[in-house]
C-alpha cells in the first residue's frame, strides 16, 4: 500500500509542476495587461521558471545521491508553494519574475526526486514504465492549465487560482515527507554489488565521468530542442498564436492546448511499451518518434496555411505522442552508467532539457518582438520565423544523437 501511497504523491507534485510551466499560454492576454508586459518581457518571464529549474539540476542530483529524496522533495517542494503564492500576488514584472524564479527552484526536484526514488525503490526492470507512467500522469497538470485554467480564470482570476495551487504544494510536500519513511531508500538495494572503483567514485569524479561521455552531450543535445520546443509552444507561445494571429478565444485556445497534453499522455507509456517489448532499444524508438515529432512541427512554420481548429486538433495531439517519446532519454542515459551515478547522469540531462525550455521560450520572444508593428501587433511571420528555428534546432539535435551510445533491454 505504501508504495502506492508514494507513487500518487510524488505524482501529484509532478501534476503541479507541469502546471506551473504552462500557465502562462493561456493567462498571457492578462498578465499582458496585468504587468505591462511586451513581447520580449512575456518571453522573460517565462523562461525564470525554467532558468532557475535548470541551474538547480546542476546540485539536484549530488543531492538525490547523497541526502536522499524525502528530504530533498519536501524542502523544495515548499521552496515551489511560496513562489506561487509571490506570483499570485504579483504587481509588476519584478515580482512576478521572482515568483516565477522560486517556482523553478522549487519543483526543481519534482521528477527527479521520483525517478530516484523509482530507482531505489522498484525493480530496475521497470523503470521505463515507471517513468513513462507519471510522466502521462503529471501531464493531467499541463491538462488543468489549458481550459480548465481559462474557467477558473474567468471565475476567480488567475491570482487566486495560483494562490490556491500554492496551498495545495504545501499539503503535497508534507504528505511526502510523512509517506516517504526514512531516506527513500530500498534496503535491497544497499546489497547491489559494485566494483571496489565505484564504491570510491566521489562526486566530483562521477560528475567527471559523466561529462566525459560523449552520449551524455548527444542526449543532451536531443533532449535541449526536443523539450525546448515543447514547452515554448505549449508553456507560452501557441497562446498568442492561436488568439492573436488565428482569433481564437481563450477558452478554444485552451481546447487546443489540452489535445497536446493529451497526446502527451498517449505516447509517454506507449513509447516505454514499444522500447521494452517491441523494439528492446532506447535509440531506436527515440530517433523514431522525434523524427515523426520533427515533422509535426512543419505546419508551424507557415509552410502550409491552416485556419481549421479540427486540423490543429490533430496536428497537436500528434506534436504531444511523438514529443513524449523523447522521455526516454532519461532511461537511456541511466542505463549508460552505474547506480551511484545515477542522479548525476539523470540531473544533467534535466539540466538541458529544461535549459532548452528557458531558452527557446525567450528567444521566441525576441524574435517576435523584433517584428512589432507601430500599433505593438504581430505579424503571422514573426510567430513563424521563431517556430521554424525551434524546428531547426530540433533537426540538428536529431542528427547529433544518432550517432550516440545505445542501450539496451534484455529480452
Amino acid at each position: 500500500m505504501r508504495p502506492i501511497l508514494v507513487f500518487a504523491t510524488l505524482s501529484s507534485i509532478l501534476c503541479l509542476s507541469m502546471f506551473y510551466r504552462v500557465t502562462n499560454a493561456v493567462i498571457s492576454p492578462d498578465l499582458i495587461r496585468d504587468l505591462h508586459l511586451n513581447a520580449e518581457r512575456l518571453g522573460t518571464l517565462g523562461s525564470a521558471f525554467f532558468y532557475s529549474f535548470a541551474l538547480c539540476q546542476i546540485p539536484m542530483g549530488v543531492l538525490l545521491d547523497k541526502i536522499g529524496p524525502r528530504i530533498i522533495i519536501t524542502f523544495f517542494s515548499l521552496i515551489g508553494a511560496s513562489g506561487a503564492i509571490v506570483f499570485g500576488s504579483a504587481d509588476s514584472f519584478a515580482s512576478a519574475f521572482a515568483g516565477r524564479t522560486l517556482l523553478g527552484i522549487g519543483m526543481a526536484s519534482a521528477l527527479m526526486g521520483s525517478l530516484k526514488v523509482f530507482v531505489l525503490q522498484f525493480p530496475a526492470g521497470r523503470f521505463a514504465i515507471l517513468s513513462g507512467t507519471i510522466i502521462s500522469i503529471g501531464t493531467l497538470g499541463n491538462i488543468l492549465a489549458t481550459s480548465p485554467l481559462a474557467y477558473l480564470n474567468a471565475t476567480i482570476g488567475w491570482r487566486q487560482t495560483l494562490l490556491y495551487a500554492g496551498g495545495i504544494n504545501i499539503i503535497l510536500a508534507v504528505l511526502l515527507f510523512w509517506v516517504l519513511k526514512g531516506d527513500g531508500r530500498n534496503r535491497q538495494y544497499d546489497d547491489i554489488p559494485l566494483s571496489a572503483q565505484e564504491r570510491k567514485t566521489g562526486v566530483l569524479e562521477s560528475f567527471r565521468l559523466v561529462v566525459s561521455n560523449l552520449s551524455f552531450w548527444q542526449l543532451g543535445a536531443v533532449a535541449f530542442f526536443r523539450y525546448g520546443t515543447l514547452v515554448a509552444l505549449q508553456g507560452l507561445w501557441l497562446g498568442p498564436y492561436f488568439m492573436d494571429i488565428k482569433g481564437l478565444t481563450q477558452m478554444k485556445t485552451g481546447n487546443l492546448l489540452m489535445m497536446l497534453s493529451l497526446g502527451t499522455i498517449v505516447g509517454s507509456p506507449t513509447a516505454g511499451y514499444l522500447t521494452d517489448r517491441v523494439f528492446y532499444s532506447r535509440k531506436t524508438v527515440i530517433l523514431m518518434g522525434l523524427g515523426l515529432y520533427s515533422l509535426c512541427l512543419v505546419p508551424l512554420t507557415g509552410i502550409f496555411d491552416i485556419d481549421s481548429p479540427l486540423a490543429f486538433s490533430v496536428l497537436l495531439f500528434f506534436i504531444g505522442v511523438f514529443s513524449s517519446f523523447g522521455m526516454l532519454a532519461y532511461t537511456h542515459i541511466k542505463e549508460l552508467f552505474p547506480l551511484n551515478m545515477s542522479g548525476t547522469a539523470i540531473s544533467g540531462v534535466n539540466f538541458f532539457v529544461i535549459s532548452g525550455g528557458a531558452v527557446l521560450m525567450q528567444v521566441i520572444g525576441i524574435i517576435v518582438e523584433g517584428f512589432v508593428r507601430a500599433d505593438r501587433s504581430y505579424p503571422p511571420q514573426a510567430y513563424h520565423t521563431a517556430f521554424f528555428i525551434c524546428l531547426l534546432g530540433m533537426v540538428c539535435g536529431l542528427l547529433f544523437y544518432a550517432f550516440s551510445k545505445d542501450s539496451h533491454r534484455p529480452h
